[in-house]
C-alpha cells in the first residue's frame, strides 16, 4: 500500500490546522478552513461547501443509470466476434454484463483464456482494466442446445473519477484456438 499520498493529505491538514485558528473538525474527515468546507474523500482533499455562497446546495444521492459502452470487435480472435457492454455504478463498484458474440464454438474449438476489458477516457488512456476467465462465461443456449452467445455478469471496484471518466472500453485477449496437440 502507498501511504505516500495520504501522507500528503495529512501533512496539508496539518498544516491548515496550525496556520489558523479558525479550523473546525465538523465531522469524520470533514472539516472548516476559513470559509470553505473540505472533505478528504478516497486520500484526496476536495472543497465540498463554501460557506459565503447565497445558495445552499440540497445534496442528493443521484440514482445510478445504466450506461451502454456499445461494442468491442474480437476479430483478431475469431472473423466477426465481438463484445457489447452494460455497466451500472454503485457506490464504490462499477457493475457490468459483458456479453460474447459469435464465437459459439467457444467450449469447443478454443483453449483456455482470458478476456480483459479496459476501460477507457477520452484521450484514449486506459484507466482500469479488469479480467475474465472463460471458465467464467456462461452459454445462453438456443432452442438447438446450443450456446448462441455467452454472458458475464461481474463487478469491479474503481473512484467516482474513474467512473466517470470512463467513455468507451476495449477488450483483449488471450484466448487461442485448440491445436491438436491440446491436452484441453
Amino acid at each position: 500500500m502507498n501511504l505516500k499520498p495520504l501522507g500528503l493529505v495529512l501533512a496539508f491538514v496539518m498544516l491548515c490546522f496550525s496556520c489558523n485558528s479558525n479550523n473546525t473538525q465538523i465531522a469524520e474527515n470533514t472539516f472548516i478552513h476559513g470559509d470553505k468546507i473540505y472533505k478528504i474523500i478516497d486520500n484526496e482533499l476536495r472543497e465540498i461547501g463554501d460557506l459565503n455562497a447565497k445558495d445552499i446546495k440540497k445534496f442528493e444521492v443521484s440514482k445510478p443509470n445504466q450506461r451502454d459502452l456499445g461494442s468491442s470487435t474480437l476479430d483478431f480472435v475469431k472473423p466477426g466476434a465481438y463484445t457489447t457492454l452494460k455497466a451500472l455504478y454503485r457506490g464504490n463498484y462499477l457493475y457490468y454484463s459483458l456479453q460474447l458474440k459469435g464465437m459459439n464454438d467457444l467450449r469447443d474449438n478454443y483453449a483456455d483464456g482470458n478476456l480483459t476489458i479496459e476501460f477507457v477516457d477520452e484521450f484514449g488512456f486506459i484507466i482500469h482494466s479488469t479480467e475474465i476467465s472463460i471458465h467464467d462465461l456462461v452459454g445462453m443456449v438456443g432452442s438447438d442446445g446450443k450456446p448462441v452467445s455467452f454472458v458475464y455478469n461481474g463487478k469491479t471496484e474503481m473512484s467516482t473519477e474513474i467512473n466517470s471518466a470512463i467513455k468507451s472500453y476495449s477488450v483483449t485477449s488471450s484466448i487461442k484456438p485448440k491445436s491438436k496437440y491440446s491436452f484441453n
